[in-house]
């Protein structure tokens, strides 16, 4: 599908992403976008179902972040590998939407509080980019930062309406965004200073270089 005019979106649903195994071997998931170069893994946005408690995959120079999607939670406890001392930094994810940030080289143990989750996971090198992740319920405005200059996109954890100014004619528009589909904003739509969500929840995210 190619990218709208004058809106300049691509609609991206599930059944288009890559299945693929975790790290680990323990688990699967559906790599919704990815972008490597001659230096590896630059940026890779994808979702899971976490079915058991047991330790992450080890993705030193790259770092996450976690926004829970369905299920009742899950508790992490996060380990820097390279630390002489036995600290352990902590996160709750138990309210949906919630979100943990954390270094992907960390010893990370994740712990089910009641049965299967879903989570998105946004991995970025620490090296030379950053990502900015917002999410938010209906009605809400996710605010654009203007720098997303590698990626910009909205993940609709549920059937979702946004609303955003046509960058050629001023006019607002509306657009349906199937549950769990992803729309992928081109560069031309950058200009843009926030998308209205009128209903449904989701997730904005933006991916820069440092």
């Amino acid at each position: 599908m190619t990218l709208n005019t004058p809106l300049h979106y691509q609609i991206i649903k599930q059944d288009s992403y890559l299945r693929m195994p975790w790290k680990n071997g323990l688990g699967e998931t559906l790599e919704i976008q990815r972008h490597d170069d001659e230096q590896g893994l630059r940026f890779r946005i994808s979702q899971a179902s976490v079915k058991d408690d047991g330790v992450f995959s080890d993705f030193s120079g790259l770092h996450r972040t976690l926004v829970l999607l369905s299920g009742n939670g899950m508790l992490l406890s996060h380990r820097n590998a390279s630390s002489e001392n036995d600290e352990t930094t902590e996160h709750q994810l138990t309210t949906l939407l919630d979100m943990a940030r954390f270094s992907g080289g960390d010893e990370t143990h994740a712990r089910l509080i009641n049965g299967v989750i879903e989570d998105l996971n946004i991995m970025v090198r620490d090296s030379d980019c950053r990502s900015s992740v917002q999410a938010g319920f209906a009605p809400a405005f996710l605010s654009l930062a203007h720098e997303a200059t590698l990626f910009t996109g909205f993940y609709a954890n549920e059937d979702s309406i946004v609303a955003f100014q046509a960058d050629e004619t001023g006019e607002t528009n509306t657009l349906l965004i199937p549950s769990q589909s992803l729309m992928l904003l081109s560069q031309h739509a950058i200009n843009l200073d926030a998308i209205q969500l009128i209903s449904g929840c989701g997730i904005l995210i933006e991916i820069a270089d440092h």
